[in-house]
């Protein structure tokens, strides 16, 4: 099949068979260079939204037990209060819970560390200078010293995770959204530096190609490795290097895909 016929054909194909396509061809790839812009942006709208799949998963979760052992700690956790950038408690050790798949670290004495919370890879950590919150081995730091002269006790913590507990399906949803759109910025500047790095890759291989089409086909190339670490997040499995390997593969995908490209100038056809 000629280069044409070949560009024609994939004129048809949907954005799922392309999907499918971009994890094993570099071939088909550089076929949909030509495409209008539009559908490739759909497109890697598309991806970030499966790509955050298990993140979104794991971060309702986590909210729903975290709230949870919030409440529990009523019970179970001696009395604490942060204030002036500390917290102080009725206890000379630090004091661990599991609450279903949340783990609750209240620690005044300094032992634990936000890595070490965040290697617990969902859980809660209501340390002495800062409040951290892991989901997925990911974690976010609130330091006491930002609410200023505030003071918290536990049993105003507890009153609090009780009224979030009322509108838990709002947390979880503004968590999904705010989740989406900071994937969807990563990606979309994964996606443009990708491109250039395309246009380096056109000139060590003497290809005529646009930017516009490099992008393209860069929003392609990204699609086996995006694909390959939401599988990890979903088994929770860790990569070593995980950035060098994301880049590394992009790189060779796209690599392949501009040596796909005819050397000679072909009629532009516009999907």
């Amino acid at each position: 099949m000629s280069w044409i016929e070949h560009i024609r054909e994939v004129k048809s194909l949907n954005l799922f068979k392309q999907f499918i396509k971009s994890l094993y061809s570099p071939r088909d790839i550089a076929s949909f260079r030509f495409q209008g812009i539009g559908k490739s942006i759909l497109y890697v709208f598309l991806l970030c939204l499966l790509s955050i799949v298990p993140a979104s998963v794991y971060g309702s979760i986590v909210i729903s037990g975290g709230i949870a052992a919030a409440e529990k700690a009523s019970t179970s956790l001696p009395d604490f209060t942060i204030q002036n950038g500390q917290l102080t408690a009725e206890t000379d050790k630090p004091v661990e819970m599991k609450q279903g798949d949340i783990i609750l670290v209240l620690d005044p004495t300094g032992t634990f560390t936000r890595n070490e919370i965040e290697q617990k890879q969902n859980a809660i950590g209501i340390l002495k200078d800062e409040f951290v919150f892991a989901t997925n081995g990911i974690s976010q730091v609130l330091p006491y010293s930002g609410a200023g002269d505030i003071a918290v006790n536990k049993d105003q913590l507890v009153s609090l995770a009780q009224q979030a507990g009322d509108l838990q399906a709002a947390f979880i949803g503004g968590f999904v959204f705010i989740l989406y759109l900071i994937s969807s910025f990563s990606k979309f500047v994964e996606v443009t530096v990708l491109a250039l790095l395309g246009l380096i890759i056109r000139n060590m291989l003497r290809k005529k190609i646009s930017f516009k089409q490099s992008w393209v086909m860069a929003a392609y190339a990204v699609t086996l490795a995006t694909i390959f670490f939401t599988v990890m997040s979903a088994l929770q499995a860790s990569v070593p290097s995980q950035g060098l390997v994301l880049w590394f593969v992009h790189v060779v995908i796209l690599y392949l895909a501009v040596k796909e490209v005819p050397s000679k100038k072909e009629p532009e056809v516009i999907v």
